[in-house]
């Protein structure tokens, strides 16, 4: 089928099997490119169309969540959907693990970054959605954590009149959201690790090590807490193991 993008004509052959396949959309690998193709029934949710929200998506410079660089039309140029940059690393959840083994300083970058990237969405009063662990993909090879799939991110400028934009109440809640989702996967994350490469030996410990880190976290940002941390180890993991002593 041909779809117009950018103001070409793009063939995307439906006959091959997707990429990914959701309850609202397909994805098909085009070159180094992925085309996500809503059902029309999804171009619409909670009231919101969801071209306008992409369409403003575009430009904002994020480094590790991937946003739309594109629109994609039908040929009646009625809103089909949109394409990014292709996230690289593995697709399946139970391979995404990992993060634990990044040398300190890498590990520390990443959470930097993404930190950095939801502050940025919020200041352009994006509220994101769906930061979960099948929406993340991770690079063993280059070491690089990222955030995929913003379909449902949505402009909170867009519900709310000009005083509150002015007195910045949006960009504050939406960056508090925003951290929020983002502390959410990293602590799935962490616990994903735990299990996987076990610091402690039992998985009721391992499950009081997640609590003990979050409790001892406080109030601090994941990048804060490592940065403190980490100083003197040269992975997460290994930091995890020295917190055996604590955990009985």
């Amino acid at each position: 089928m041909y779809y117009i993008v950018d103001g070409e004509k793009i063939y995307i052959d439906e006959s091959k099997r997707p990429i990914g396949k959701g309850t609202e959309d397909v994805c098909y690998k085009v070159g180094n490119q992925i085309y996500k193709i809503y059902y029309k029934s999804s171009i619409y949710e909670f009231g919101n169309n969801k071209s306008i929200n992409h369409q403003y998506m575009i430009g904002i410079p994020t480094k590790q969540v991937i946003l739309p660089n594109a629109l994609i039309y039908h040929e009646d140029y009625s809103y089909a959907g949109y394409k990014t940059d292709i996230a690289s690393g593995e697709k399946s959840i139970t391979k995404k693990q990992g993060i634990s083994l990044l040398p300190s300083h890498k590990f520390i970058s990443n959470l930097k970054v993404l930190e950095s990237d939801m502050k940025l969405l919020a200041y352009n009063y994006i509220l994101v959605a769906d930061v979960q662990p099948v929406n993340y993909f991770f690079d063993k090879e280059k070491g690089l954590m990222q955030i995929i799939d913003p379909g449902r991110y949505n402009v909170e400028r867009f519900c709310h009149d000009e005083i509150d934009v002015a007195d910045n109440t949006i960009k504050t809640r939406c960056n508090r959201l925003n951290q929020k989702q983002l502390e959410t996967l990293i602590t799935n994350l962490i616990y994903n690790d735990l299990v996987k490469y076990k610091p402690l030996n039992s998985k009721v410990k391992l499950q009081k090590l997640r609590d003990y880190i979050k409790y001892d976290k406080d109030s601090l940002s994941y990048s804060e807490y490592f940065e403190e941390t980490l100083t003197n180890y040269e992975n997460a993991n290994t930091y995890f193991k020295s917190l055996g002593r604590y955990i009985r």
